[in-house]
């Protein structure tokens, strides 16, 4: 970096620090403790003192400045027997800056986890709050008083959001209760977006003045995500002229205040809802900050409306799986509904913890109460779909660069799909193949498994690169691939040197585009980019934004290196997607090792553990034996023979036996050479040679004698030498299918005559 940029960059940190200092010590003191002589106060809290006080003097002491003793009355008020949630939430509420000092301090300091710890718990506290069903009819009942009371408790009513609109329906429902109606009319729509879901699902009711009602206060609310169930309003038979009449109505209000035109029918609607529950939308998302959302159901025998909660990381799968299902009620044959559905289901099951490639229930990591307990794993509905369904889940899955959505869908496809159903020209079919260049690793090995074992025979795009793939699964170990562009040489160089040592291939470069192009040649799939947040031609936002439009790169994990630590521009870009970490330039690699399984495992890309790597290398040397087996195929396994011999020197003996036999079907002098070497290898243990020596009569078998004077020696010699009668036997076999001119029968003939 430039000495004036980097000036620029320091001045910019040591700015920022100071006015957090500056915001912190601003705030007022406010406990008694507060009075006392700081530099006199040791890192230790008095025993005996109450929660409120231990969350005033917390916040004193950091906004003083005082982290190692804020720290110390941080745990002790975490581990108080008497912390209640919604007694603490009352504490913080006296002073009104209390929550912004915490966010200052979990942002901008040494006690952060901490300070994140006490937030947790306050609004853990604002949530317990805001379900409490006393609370929630107090203020009910408090709507018929006076303007001041009812003012108040409209404010406590949206506090509670979603949780208040079953009890405020009920007392709609309560004839005893007529007088609280028109209060509780007005008070509906000021509840705002968390009431829809809610809402909408009790338009389930058969009461249709409640129906009614409903309609018109989500016209009230004004928000899109309400008018699919409006539509369905206007086609519903049970729905009285009065309520299609609002329902109408109600949809040209949302139309104008959104700016939207509504969908052309309630099916489309509810397909369009879906996709924005699927892409987890803000408009529709689940509040990050909690750990659940509810999906309300409505009781018809009860009549009335019950939340279930789910893990907050499924809401959306789980939301888009009910809109699909409603666009199949209107319209049975919609293929993006049931598409889309399968997808959702995929991702629901993936964000649990589950296997997508499984046919096998499995156990979650958090229950799903939405499905039944013999619900069927999502393998099972994509299986049952057919290719066509398959492909088009395949298709949304390498749009959105989802390897999780992808393996559920190609571990379909490999199950249900033959070649026709696999390969064509036809659109829908294209996925598979543009999964070879995917950005996780399983996924291009598994989309060129089912490719490789269709044994297509007719030519496609894209069938040069099946074997490539395979290729690259043969090496079951994960190291990493990388991509360092750093100006800064001395960096560099230190970052490749380091990686090397841990057995990754790196390729570094100053400059991006040499980097990029170098990758390409060099390198079979990139796992990663290290890139400096001040390389240049181009800037460090360009390079990012070029490798999110290839394909290739599109999801692959990228660590901005940056200069200085805490680099605005760095940070900046590591907001911009999950896939980005930014981390100070003068980081080891195994702290920028560490951020990259970060990465993977919140983006979802398939982690392989050892006896999974070398499980795939297995299906990778089976598929490449039946494509050379079929011979008459479009793929060519004479380009993986050199990772084939190179793979006659791996660690496990399955691989090396699996990959011996898929030499012994090409038809070259190397593959039969290198069969040869390992056969007569006297260190190799006797079942692999045995298999070598199979392996070699195959070869000859196919394309006769192709070995050098030196192996057919060495070859005789094992056949009359050899030690052992079952190896000697073996080597002869081999020697037996080499058919040479001479005569090597009488040598051996005459090798065994008594002297």
């Amino acid at each position: 970096m430039p000495p004036l940029a980097s000036c620029q960059h320091e001045s910019s940190t040591m700015w920022r620090c100071l006015l957090v200092c500056a915001a912190l010590l601003c705030f007022p003191v406010g406990s008694a403790v507060a009075q006392t002589d700081d530099a006199a106060v040791g890192p230790t809290v008095p025993e005996g003192a109450p929660v409120a006080t231990l969350f005033e003097d917390f916040l004193h002491f950091a906004r003083l400045g005082r982290f190692e003793l804020a720290d110390a009355y941080a745990r002790q008020l975490l581990e108080h027997p008497d912390l209640d949630p919604v007694k603490l939430l009352e504490v913080s509420g006296r002073d009104p800056r209390s929550l912004e000092t915490l966010m200052l301090i979990i942002d901008n300091s040494p006690i952060g986890q901490s300070a994140a710890r006490v937030l947790e718990v306050v609004q853990q506290g604002e949530f317990q709050l805001r379900q409490d069903v006393a609370r929630i009819k107090a203020n009910i009942e408090k709507l018929g008083g006076s303007p001041q009371m009812e003012f108040h408790a409209i404010e406590r009513l949206i506090e509670s959001g979603e949780y208040a609109v079953p009890w405020m329906l009920q007392t709609l429902r309560d004839p005893d209760q007529a007088r609280l109606h028109p209060r509780i009319l007005a008070a509906l729509p000021r509840l705002g977006r968390p009431a829809i879901n809610p809402l909408v699902t009790a338009l389930a009711t058969e009461d249709q003045t409640l129906r009614g009602h409903v309609v018109r206060t989500l016209g009230g609310i004004g928000y899109p995500q309400a008018v699919p169930y409006l539509q369905r309003q206007l086609v519903d038979s049970s729905a009285t002229p009065e309520i299609k009449s609002a329902a109408s109505e109600a949809i040209g209000r949302i139309a104008e205040r959104s700016g939207r035109p509504a969908a052309g029918s309630p099916g489309q609607g509810f397909f369009q809802l879906a996709t924005q529950y699927y892409e987890e939308r803000g408009s529709v998302a689940a509040d990050p900050r909690l750990p659940s959302a509810n999906v309300w159901y409505w009781d018809a025998e009860n009549s009335f409306l019950k939340a279930v909660p789910v893990p907050q990381r499924i809401f959306g799968p789980v939301m888009a799986m009910r809109c699909c299902q409603e666009a199949l009620r209107i319209d049975p044959g919609d293929d993006d509904a049931i598409a889309l559905w399968l997808a959702a289901d995929i991702r629901r099951e993936a964000r649990l913890g589950l296997d997508v490639e499984s046919p096998q229930p499995g156990e979650p990591e958090e229950a799903d109460d939405t499905r039944p307990e013999d619900f069927p794993p999502s393998l099972y509905f994509t299986r049952a779909a057919g290719a066509r369904y398959a492909h088009l889940v395949l298709d949304r899955a390498v749009r959105d660069g989802d390897a999780q959505v992808a393996l559920g869908a190609i571990a379909a496809l490999r199950v249900i799909a033959g070649t026709a159903s696999l390969i064509g020209t036809q659109d829908y079919k294209q996925p598979l193949v543009q999964a070879l260049e995917f950005p996780d690793r399983v996924v291009r090995i598994r989309a060129a498994l089912a490719l490789g074992n269709a044994l297509p025979r007719s030519p496609f795009a894209g069938a040069e690169r099946v074997v490539p793939v395979l290729v690259g699964a043969l090496s079951p170990t994960q190291t990493e691939r990388l991509v360092v562009v750093d100006p800064d040489a001395d960096n560099r160089n230190r970052l490749a040197a380091e990686f090397r040592q841990a057995g990754a291939q790196v390729v570094t470069e100053a400059d991006f585009y040499k980097a990029i192009d170098r990758a390409r040649s060099e390198l079979d799939w990139v796992s990663a980019f290290v890139l400096a947040v001040d390389i240049d031609a181009p800037g460090i936002a360009v390079a990012v934004d070029s490798l999110r439009r290839e394909s290739a790169f599109a999801g692959t994990a990228i660590i901005v290196l940056a200069r200085p630590a805490g680099s605005p521009a760095a940070d900046d870009l590591a907001s911009r997607a999950d896939n980005i970490e930014a981390i100070d330039a003068t980081a080891e690699r195994d702290e920028i090792a560490d951020r990259l399984d970060a990465i993977r495992a919140s983006t979802g890309q398939a982690v392989l553990d050892a006896d999974a790597a070398l499980e795939l290398a297995f299906e990778a040397a089976s598929t490449l034996q039946r494509i050379a087996n079929a011979g008459a195929t479009v793929l060519d396994c004479r380009v993986a023979e050199p990772a084939l011999i190179a793979a006659l020197s791996a660690d496990d003996e399955e691989l090396r036996l699996r990959c011996t036999s898929v030499l012994a079907l090409l038809p070259t002098v190397t593959a039969q050479q290198a069969i040869a070497d390992l056969a007569l290898n006297v260190d190799q243990t006797e079942s692999l040679r045995m298999a070598a020596f199979s392996s070699l009569a195959d070869s000859a078998k196919t394309i006769g004698n192709r070995l050098d004077d030196a192996r057919v020696q060495a070859l005789l010699s094992a056949a009359r030498e050899e030690p052992d009668l079952t190896m000697r036997t073996a080597a002869s076999q081999a020697l037996g299918a080499l058919n040479l001119s001479d005569n090597q029968a009488s040598e051996i003939i005459r090798s065994y005559s008594p002297g």
